[in-house]
């Protein structure tokens, strides 16, 4: 599950804006991510896209995504409630439109609750 998500996250890292201005990877610097930050935005601008996935950290991977058991994301959405986030986006996944319908379901569930 966390590997399926890296990819992403080293794109966001690497490849969202220059290597001198990059929102993301800034962001996820000030949270606690600099070194591993740097690290894949260097290796996903060598071309390294394999590699630069592979250092996204798992716990960077968790935090970013609504993964993992039923307790696990309802105390993720708790954090962001706390932070003040008021809006998101999401993306669900499954391998059908009925299977990510079936996702967005739980997850609206989850946030009314």
């Amino acid at each position: 599950m966390l590997a399926a998500r890296k990819p992403g996250l080293a794109f966001t890292l690497g490849a969202m804006g220059s290597r001198e201005h990059n929102f993301y990877n800034d962001a996820f610097k000030r949270a606690g991510y600099a070194d591993a930050a740097v690290e894949v935005q260097r290796l996903w601008l060598e071309g390294k896209r394999d590699e630069a996935a592979a250092r996204v950290p798992d716990e960077l991977a968790l935090k970013a995504n609504l993964l993992g058991t039923e307790k696990m994301v309802r105390e993720r959405l708790g954090v962001y409630r706390t932070a003040g986030i008021t809006r998101s986006a999401w993306i669900p996944r499954g391998a059908s439109l009925d299977a990510r319908l079936a996702t967005l379901g739980q997850l609206m569930d989850l946030v009314k609750s």
